[in-house]
């Protein structure tokens, strides 16, 4: 039997096609292996007890505990703190009535820190004779007392006070104190939503019809500049709806 003689040109190509074959093997295995191990370090680095939560650091309270923060952030201690869901944290925080907004922050070594804006009690609505139902300057109703703090407008005239966690209807009339000129603010002894729109009950002086609650501040400088000029009439309310042609009723007329 004859053997044929195979061209020393193509056993060498055969050898070197064999030879990369051989190294993209080896390379494939190496980069499986490489990742492996990457991802069994990462593991490890993520649950170790050295980044773990160890303890939850909560600024901003002021009514609300530290506890209840902690509680509605859900975060455990012993959690790997490197997946912890901070956005999902802040979510959870801000769903507290008195919580305006929320900021979950990771702080190495071990600690999580929730740094908590409350809501600013603005107004309030008498509930019955004995309680107050404290709303903040969005409308929302934030808790129930039996006197409401220094510095709070009553919102008379409302078809219902609202329960805590709802809006007052409507809900400008409880921040609209604040956007006021300082002057016109400061004697406004109630805020009445039970006519047409809101109107400023003041302490020493006619009414101001505002409408609606938009452009407060110009709504109010208005009614000012009007006032001054009548200064020496009594008046029995300023319609500031339309700021630019407020009207004006005299008392008595």
């Amino acid at each position: 039997m004859s053997t044929e003689a195979i061209d020393p040109r193509i056993h060498a190509r055969r050898l070197e096609v064999a030879r990369a074959a051989a190294r993209r093997r080896l390379r494939v295995t190496m980069a499986v292996a490489s990742a492996v191990v990457v991802a069994g370090l990462a593991y490890l680095v993520v649950h170790s007890p050295l980044l773990d939560v160890d303890r939850v650091r909560v600024e901003g309270t002021r009514n609300l505990t530290a506890d209840q923060v902690v509680a509605a952030a859900g975060v455990e201690r012993g959690a790997p703190l490197l997946t912890l869901d901070t956005a999902a944290a802040e979510r959870r925080v801000e769903d507290l009535v008195w919580v305006a907004d929320a900021r979950v922050e990771r702080a190495f070594p071990g600690t999580v820190r929730v740094v908590v804006s409350e809501r600013v009690v603005t107004a309030y609505v008498r509930r019955d004779a004995g309680t107050v139902v404290l709303l903040a300057a969005d409308g929302r109703a934030v808790a129930s007392a039996p006197e409401p703090p220094p510095g709070a407008v009553e919102v008379v005239g409302v078809r219902r006070a609202p329960d805590v966690g709802e809006l007052v209807s409507p809900p400008g009339a409880a921040g609209v104190v604040r956007e006021l000129p300082g002057v016109l603010a400061a004697r406004v002894a109630r805020v009445d939503v039970g006519g047409a729109g809101v109107t400023l009950l003041l302490a020493d002086g006619p009414e101001v019809r505002l409408g609606d609650t938009a452009r407060a501040a110009e709504k109010g400088a208005a009614a000012l500049a009007v006032m001054e000029d009548n200064a020496d009439t009594p008046l029995a309310y300023v319609d500031v709806s339309d700021p630019a042609h407020p009207v004006v009723r005299p008392a008595g007329a």
